[in-house]
C-alpha cells in the first residue's frame, strides 16, 4: 500500500489535561488531500502499552476519546493518522504527550447564586481541591452587570495557596455576576462559571435632622435640633483640612459637655485609617468600649469593638477590608437594648 505523501502528516493541537471521565474531542490539522477518515493511536508513556486505537470515517479533522477509555493521573502519548477517499493511509503524526487528571473542586468559598452581599465590597476566596495534587498557576477574577457584560477583570493572582480578590464599589440593590477562571501548571483550565450576587445593605440614617413645628397660636415656628456641642477644653493645638480634623499623632479627649443615656448610633468618619491602633474610647465611669483596627499579616485590616462586661468581653469585628489612606471611610456604631452592631462604609455613608 502506497502512501499519500511520505512528506505529508497530521499535526495534533495542543491537549491541555483532562478528566479521563468525560469525553475529549481531539483536534487535528492536515494539508494534504482531503481526508476521508482519520485514525488515533494513544499509548501508555511508562510502558508504551497500546491503550486505544480507533478510526473513525468523517471528513471533519476531530475525533472523540470515549469517557473511562483512559485513567486519571497518568500520562499518554498519542498520534493521529488521515486516510484519504482512496483509503490510502498519511504517515504518523508526531507523538504528543498529554496528562489525564480528575475534574478539580475550583469553587467561590461561600458564595452560591443568588447569594446576598450586604456591603459595597467584599472579598471572595476560592476554594480549590485537586486529588492529583496538581497545582494552581493563575487565576483571574471577573464582575459582570445583570445582563453578563464583563465590568471588571483582576490582574492575575499566583498564590494557590491563598485565592482571592476584593470586588470594591458595588451599587446598592443591583444584580451582577462574579466568576473565576484558573489554569493549572499543567494547563488545566479552571472555571467557577457565572455566580448571580445580589448587593442589598442598608445606609445609615441621618442623625443631625432639625425639626420644625407650627405654633399657630403664638404665630411662629419652634425649631429643635438633636445636635449637641461640645466643647474641647486642652491646650493642644490641632489642623482643619477640608471640614475635618487632623488626629495623626494626637488625642482629642472630651470629658464634659454631654451624656449618652440608653440606645444610641455613632458616625466616625475619617481617612489614614489604614494602621494598627486604638481609634476611639467612649466610657461613663462605669460602663465604656474601645473602637480599634488591626493590620493583618493578609494584607487586610480589620476594625474591632470591645465592650466590657463584667467578667467577659464584648467583642465585634468589621469584615476583612483594603483601602488606601487616602479613602474616606464611615465608621457606624450602634447599641440598642445592650445589643451592638458594627457597620463599615466607604465614602460618607452611602458604599460600604
Amino acid at each position: 500500500m502506497k502512501e499519500v505523501n511520505s512528506l505529508a502528516k497530521p499535526f495534533i493541537r495542543r491537549i491541555n489535561p483532562f478528566d479521563a471521565a468525560l469525553p475529549r474531542e481531539i483536534t487535528l490539522s492536515w494539508s494534504g488531500s482531503r481526508a476521508c477518515a482519520n485514525r488515533i493511536i494513544i499509548s501508555d508513556n511508562e510502558t508504551n502499552a497500546i491503550v486505544f486505537d480507533d478510526t473513525v470515517s468523517t471528513y471533519a479533522l476531530k475525533h472523540t476519546i470515549p469517557p473511562n477509555t483512559l485513567t486519571n493521573g497518568k500520562k499518554y502519548v498519542i498520534q493521529a493518522q488521515i486516510f484519504d477517499e482512496e483509503n490510502i493511509p498519511s504517515t504518523l503524526s508526531d507523538k504528543v504527550l498529554f496528562f489525564t487528571f480528575a475534574t478539580p473542586e475550583f469553587s467561590f468559598d461561600g458564595i452560591t447564586d443568588d447569594t446576598v452581599i450586604a456591603n459595597s465590597s467584599f472579598t471572595a476566596t476560592i476554594h480549590y481541591y485537586s486529588a492529583d495534587w496538581e497545582a494552581i498557576s493563575k487565576c483571574v477574577f471577573y464582575l459582570y452587570d445583570a445582563a453578563k457584560k464583563q465590568l471588571l477583570k483582576s490582574s492575575e493572582q499566583t498564590d494557590d495557596q491563598d485565592i482571592r480578590y476584593t470586588f470594591k464599589g458595588l451599587d446598592n440593590d443591583t444584580v451582577y455576576y462574579i466568576r473565576c477562571e484558573g489554569v493549572t501548571v499543567n494547563g488545566m483550565e479552571l472555571d467557577t462559571g457565572f455566580i448571580k450576587i445580589m448587593v442589598k445593605f442598608s445606609n445609615p440614617n441621618s442623625y443631625a435632622r432639625i425639626y420644625a413645628d407650627p405654633l399657630p397660636a403664638q404665630g411662629c415656628v419652634r425649631v429643635a435640633s438633636n445636635l449637641i456641642i461640645i466643647q474641647y477644653n486642652g491646650t493642644e493645638a490641632f489642623d482643619y483640612q477640608n471640614g475635618m480634623i487632623d488626629l495623626r499623632d494626637k488625642t482629642l479627649y472630651y470629658d464634659e459637655g454631654f451624656l449618652i443615656e440608653g440606645d444610641f448610633t455613632l458616625l466616625l468618619r475619617g481617612t489614614h485609617l489604614w494602621q494598627t491602633a486604638d481609634l476611639l474610647k467612649m466610657s461613663n465611669g462605669k460602663r465604656g468600649l474601645t473602637l480599634s483596627s488591626r493590620i493583618y499579616t493578609d494584607g487586610t485590616l480589620r476594625f474591632r469593638l470591645l465592650v466590657p462586661d463584667g467578667a467577659a468581653n464584648y467583642l465585634l469585628y468589621s469584615e476583612p477590608l483594603t483601602f488606601s489612606q487616602e479613602d474616606l471611610l464611615t465608621i457606624a456604631l450602634k447599641q440598642k437594648n445592650h445589643i451592638y452592631q458594627l457597620d463599615v462604609f466607604q465614602g460618607n455613608g452611602g458604599d460600604r
